[in-house]
C-alpha cells in the first residue's frame, strides 16, 4: 500500500515537468515553422533549393501543433516557390544556360495555382468563434492575376500536344478564377475545357463546361456538343438526363442521326415499339424520306412479330437505299419466321390436298428469304454468323444441293 502511494506521489510530481516538456516542444515546433518560412524565403532569394524548401513546408501540414493560418501560410509560401521556379526556368532559357522545355515552364504555374487554391480554402476556415478572417485573399488573387496569361497559354500548349488531361487543368483554373466577366476568351476556354474532358472520358469535366460551350458555339458545332453532353450522362449512368439530352437534341437537331438512333435504341430496349414507330414517322415528316427512318420502323415491327409490316418497311428502306444490309436482314428473318409459323400449323395428312398447298406456302417463304440473305452475305461477306445458319436452313428446305454443301463446309470450318 505504501508502494502504491509512493508511485502516485512520484507521478504527481512528474506531471508539471511533462507539461513543461510538452510546452517546450511546442515552442520548439513554432521556431521550426519560422525556420521553414525563412528557408523558403532564402530559396526564393537565392534561386536555389526550391524543391527542398517546398517539401519541408508541405511535410509540416499534418502536424497537430500548427494553426489553420499556419497551413494557409505554408501553401502560400509553396506557391511563391513554384512561381520562383517558373521564373528561374524562364531566365535560364533566356540566357541559354539550359534547353527550353515548354512543359517545364508552364507546369510550376499550375502547381502554384493548386497551392493558392488550398491556401484560400484553409484561410476561409472559421475560427473557434465561428468567424472567418482571411489573411491571404488579396495576395493569392494578385499572384494568380500576375500569371493568368501564361495559365491560358499553358492550356493551349498542352492542347496542341494532345495532352488533354493537363490542358483541362489549365483551362479550368483560367475560367474559374476569372475576375473579368467581359473576358471575351472565356467562351472559347469553356469549349476547350469541355472537349478536353470528353477526350479523356471524364464526363464530369465535360458537363461542367458543356452548356457554356454550347451557348457560344456556331451552328455547325452545336449538335456535336449536344452529343458530347448526352454521351457524358450515359457514361455516368444517369438515364433520365441521358434521355432528356437526347430529346433536346431531337428537338433542336432532328436531322442529326445520333439523337434519333439512340432514342430508338432506348425505345427498343424498353420494348416501347409503338413510340419508336411514332418517332420515326415524326421525323419522316420533319426531316424527309430517309432510309434510316424507315429501317427504324422495320426494326420495331420485327420486334413486335409483325412480319408483314416489317417486310413492308424493309422494302421501303431498300427502295431508298439498295445497299441497306440491315433491311435485307430484317426482311429475310421475317420470311424465315413466317415459314416456321406456317410449318407449325401445316397439314400432316399426306392424303389431304391441303398438304400440297401448305408445302407451297412454306417453300414460298423460303424462296423469298433466299435473295434477302444472299444479299446480306454479299454486303457483309465476313459476318458469317449473321447469314450462315439462315442460308443453311434455306438451302436445306429448298433442296439446293450444291449451295447447301458449300454452306455446310463453311460452317464446319468456322467451328473448328
Amino acid at each position: 500500500m505504501q508502494y502504491k502511494r509512493t508511485v502516485i506521489l512520484l507521478f504527481s510530481f512528474l506531471i508539471p515537468f511533462i507539461v513543461m516538456g510538452k510546452k517546450k516542444a511546442e515552442q520548439t515546433n513554432v521556431v521550426k515553422m519560422s525556420a521553414l518560412y525563412k528557408q523558403a524565403n532564402l530559396a526564393i532569394k537565392s534561386n536555389a533549393n526550391q524543391a527542398a524548401a517546398e517539401k519541408a513546408l508541405l511535410d509540416a501540414l499534418p502536424r497537430t501543433d500548427i494553426t489553420d493560418k499556419d497551413r494557409a501560410k505554408i501553401y502560400f509560401h509553396a506557391a511563391r516557390l513554384q512561381e520562383n521556379l517558373n521564373g528561374l526556368i524562364n531566365r535560364q532559357a533566356y540566357l541559354k544556360k539550359a534547353p527550353y522545355d515548354t512543359a517545364q515552364f508552364f507546369n510550376p504555374l499550375l502547381v502554384m495555382y493548386q497551392h493558392l487554391e488550398h491556401c484560400d480554402s484553409v484561410d476561409a476556415i472559421p475560427n473557434e468563434k465561428g468567424k472567418v478572417h482571411t489573411s491571404f485573399t488579396g495576395s493569392t488573387r494578385a499572384l494568380r492575376h500576375k500569371h493568368r496569361k501564361n495559365i491560358l497559354n499553358g492550356g493551349k500548349f498542352f492542347l496542341s500536344k494532345a495532352n488533354y488531361d493537363q490542358a483541362y487543368n489549365f483551362f479550368d483554373y483560367y475560367y474559374r478564377y476569372s475576375n473579368n466577366q467581359n473576358d471575351t476568351i472565356l467562351p472559347q476556354v469553356a469549349t476547350w475545357a469541355a472537349l478536353c474532358g470528353y477526350m479523356v472520358n471524364n464526363p464530369n469535366r465535360t458537363l461542367r463546361y458543356i452548356d457554356e460551350a454550347f451557348n457560344n458555339a456556331d451552328s455547325a458545332s452545336r449538335p456535336i456538343l449536344q452529343e458530347y453532353k448526352a454521351r457524358s450522362y450515359l457514361m455516368l449512368n444517369k438515364e433520365p438526363s441521358w434521355v432528356a439530352s437526347l430529346d433536346e437534341g431531337l428537338r433542336m437537331f432532328p436531322g442529326y442521326d445520333f439523337f434519333f438512333v439512340n432514342k430508338e435504341d432506348y425505345y427498343y430496349q424498353h420494348r416501347q415499339f409503338e413510340q419508336g414507330e411514332l418517332l420515326a414517322d415524326s421525323l419522316i415528316k420533319a426531316v424527309g424520306d430517309r432510309p434510316l427512318f424507315w429501317f427504324a420502323k422495320s426494326r420495331m415491327t420485327l420486334a413486335e412479330n409483325n412480319y408483314a409490316k416489317c417486310i413492308e418497311f424493309s422494302d421501303s428502306t431498300i427502295a431508298r437505299d439498295p445497299n441497306y444490309v440491315d433491311a435485307y436482314y430484317n426482311k429475310g428473318i421475317s420470311y424465315l419466321n413466317l415459314a416456321v409459323i406456317a410449318q407449325e400449323s401445316a397439314c400432316n395428312d399426306l392424303t389431304d390436298p391441303k398438304c400440297i398447298e401448305d408445302r407451297k406456302t412454306i417453300q414460298g417463304f423460303y424462296q423469298k428469304a433466299k435473295p434477302c440473305m444472299e444479299m446480306v452475305r454479299k454486303l457483309q461477306p465476313k459476318d458469317m454468323e449473321r447469314w450462315g445458319s439462315a442460308l443453311y436452313r434455306i438451302y436445306l428446305h429448298l433442296n439446293l444441293g450444291a449451295e447447301f454443301d458449300e454452306i455446310e463446309k463453311l460452317l464446319k470450318s468456322s467451328a473448328q
